[in-house]
């Protein structure tokens, strides 16, 4: 809770924030970010992640088309795929693009992490 908490106040005091993408409730799945089977930049950026019928959903971003959007069968294959498409992103988002610039601000404020 404390680390959400951080986050939360973090937000709200970086003028760079990211619009987030919002979704019903009910859709929405609980995530243990604190999970060390995670990948490290799951654990950190906290994507979205949400289940509409048989297929777990994961985003990074005000929306699909601009956003790192993953998927798959179960939550698992979900965030895999979502970190396969954040390192895609990355590589060829332009200099402006909304999300590259908050993941590299992320990053960068985590001083005791290498990535």
């Amino acid at each position: 809770l404390l680390k959400v908490a951080f986050k939360q106040a973090f937000i709200k005091l970086n003028p760079k924030e990211m619009k987030q993408m919002n979704i019903d409730e009910s859709l929405k799945v609980t995530v243990d970010f604190e999970d060390e089977t995670l990948p490290e930049t799951a654990r950190e950026l906290q994507p979205l992640v949400w289940k509409e019928q048989d297929t777990y959903n994961c985003l990074l971003g005000p929306d699909i088309a601009s956003g790192i959007f993953g998927t798959g069968e179960s939550l698992e294959q979900a965030i895999s795929n979502w970190n396969e498409q954040l390192v895609q992103h990355l590589r060829t988002a332009p200099e402006d693009d909304e999300v590259a610039l908050y993941v590299k601000d992320m990053f960068n404020s985590s001083p005791d992490k290498v990535w």
